[in-house]
């Protein structure tokens, strides 16, 4: 996160002059024209424009490569880009274009006769450009580079994993569950009634490699952790017994709050801790109420005079600390030997998933030596345009940054490489599409250079007004102000349609 004292300056871009190598970060909301902006910067890549902005030298549709997240999204930036590419080069043709970048480029251009030709090779050669979704590019990367990356060269994309993971789950299951006691089956049966369903809550724990479990365990047989909350359990039991009697006396003749420990609650509330205590049972659920009887909740609600003081309340206070219950324990168990087996798996079967694909090249790039491999993909694709950047995860910036130096100080006055990361950064809130919201701050920090696209293309002027009017009036929308601040588009000057809905009714 930046410190809040640093504030990071934004600059409106512009395709024309917008410097084509460094690290740089484009922040663009929804209707801004993203997928245009990604186009011209596109063109003036293949024709080598910009002056002192200008790329090292122009490039092919293979040297330029374009990264999104979705196979949807992947069809239509190639169509898009296809596109643009035949309009600039009839406007060339014809000398004169309606579209002000297309004009500028034109009045620009010293020789109009070779940047046709250059349009038309790239036209002709879209089928072979460089745009893929993140699992394409990684595949094709490892593939290209079996020797430096030490992947196989015969290896089948497994699209779904799904009935691997659940062998593996399986396996689990009976390797831990099967010879287990009663009680201790009937607990592990009130977290997961079948493989299926710890297979569903594992899902989302297998993939992300950087996850860190908290709070932190170290011990993970559940055998022994069930007997020792089993009598750490029965040890309180037993304690509150024995002076039963003693304590509404000690609270209700102490300065505690008597709002809260009324002569209704307190009764209520003692009476339910007790027919627990005096229950033989094998379960680790403990009585909604207990806390009520720990010394720190006691001392919180004493706030001057005299508190109720008993060894058992700082027994409960003790227990109430512990994390009694399995589940946590037995998830990251399950976890890290999942992980395992399913790699197992795929590595006898000569399989690769889709979550392998970033992991094995990531882990590629970081052993690779003399950092060959990484210069090896940068020579390839001297200039890289990350798209829908706001969805990206640790191992993804990981990898990129890895291969153009992202962070490496002479890197943002070296015109032979460029890594433009393109997104909205009010969409990395929505982790449910794989979005990182902290992987977002962490790479807006590391980038010096911020560009934002300021107008709206898609909505009226009266809801872009509305839209800034909202979120301008909370300091801080989006929490993060220093790293997910909120910058208010405008309008463009032009003329629009107006939607009419015809109904008679």
């Amino acid at each position: 996160m930046t410190d809040s004292t640093t504030v990071i300056s934004v600059s409106s871009l512009d395709p024309l002059t917008f410097p084509l190598y460094g690290t740089r970060l484009i922040e663009a909301s929804a209707g801004t024209g993203k997928t245009y902006t990604i186009a011209s910067l596109f063109i003036r890549l293949l024709l080598g424009h910009g002056g002192n902005n200008a790329h090292q030298k122009p490039l092919t549709v293979e040297q330029i490569l374009v990264v999104t997240f979705t196979e949807a999204a992947t069809a239509e930036l190639r169509s898009r880009i296809r596109e643009r590419i035949q309009q600039v080069r009839l406007a060339f043709l014809q000398g004169t274009s309606d579209d002000p970048f297309t004009q500028a480029l034109i009045e620009q251009t010293q020789d109009l006769q070779l940047a046709i030709r250059l349009l038309r090779f790239a036209e002709l050669q879209m089928d072979e450009a460089a745009i893929y979704t993140i699992h394409g590019f990684c595949q094709r990367m490892l593939m290209q580079n079996a020797f430096e990356s030490g992947s196989l060269f015969q290896q089948s994309l497994l699209e779904d994993d799904s009935k691997l993971l659940l062998q593996s789950c399986n396996d689990f299951w009976r390797s831990h569950f099967y010879d287990l006691s009663t009680p201790l089956s009937e607990l592990i049966f009130s977290y997961w009634q079948n493989p299926q369903q710890l297979k569903d809550e594992l899902r989302s724990c297998l993939s992300r490699q950087e996850l860190q479990f908290l709070p932190q365990i170290t011990n993970f047989d559940f055998k022994e952790k069930y007997e020792s909350s089993l009598q750490a359990i029965d040890e309180i039991k037993q304690s509150w017994i024995k002076d039963e009697d003693d304590y509404f006396d000690i609270i209700s003749h102490s300065d505690v709050s008597k709002r809260s420990y009324t002569k209704k609650n307190l009764p209520n509330w003692l009476d339910e801790v007790s027919l627990w205590a005096f229950q033989s049972d094998y379960s680790l659920t403990l009585p909604k109420n207990l806390f009520k009887f720990s010394q720190k909740t006691l001392d919180e609600k004493t706030p001057k005079g005299a508190k109720p003081v008993h060894p058992v309340f700082a027994q409960i206070e003790a227990l109430l600390a512990e994390d009694l219950s399995l589940k946590n324990t037995l998830l990251i168990k399950a976890t890290n030997w999942v992980r395992t087996h399913l790699q197992s798996s795929k590595q006898m079967q000569m399989l690769l998933g889709f979550d392998d694909l970033l992991t094995r090249l990531d882990d590629a790039l970081q052993h690779s030596a003399d950092n060959h491999l990484a210069e090896q993909i940068k020579a390839a694709y001297p200039v890289a345009l990350i798209d829908e950047f706001q969805d990206t995860d640790p191992v993804q910036y990981r990898i990129f940054q890895t291969v153009y130096q992202a962070d490496a100080p002479q890197m943002e006055a070296d015109k032979s490489t460029g890594l433009f990361m393109i997104g909205d950064p009010k969409q990395a809130i929505y982790s449910f599409r794989g979005a990182d919201i902290f992987t977002y701050m962490q790479a807006r920090q590391n980038v010096s250079a911020h560009y934002s696209l300021d107008y709206n293309y898609r909505s009226s002027e009266e809801m872009i007004d509305a839209a800034n009017a909202f979120f301008n009036y909370c300091p801080a929308p989006f929490i993060y102000k220093d790293d997910i601040p909120f910058i208010a588009v405008k309008a463009p000057a032009i003329k629009r349609k107006k939607l009419v809905i015809e109904n008679k009714d």
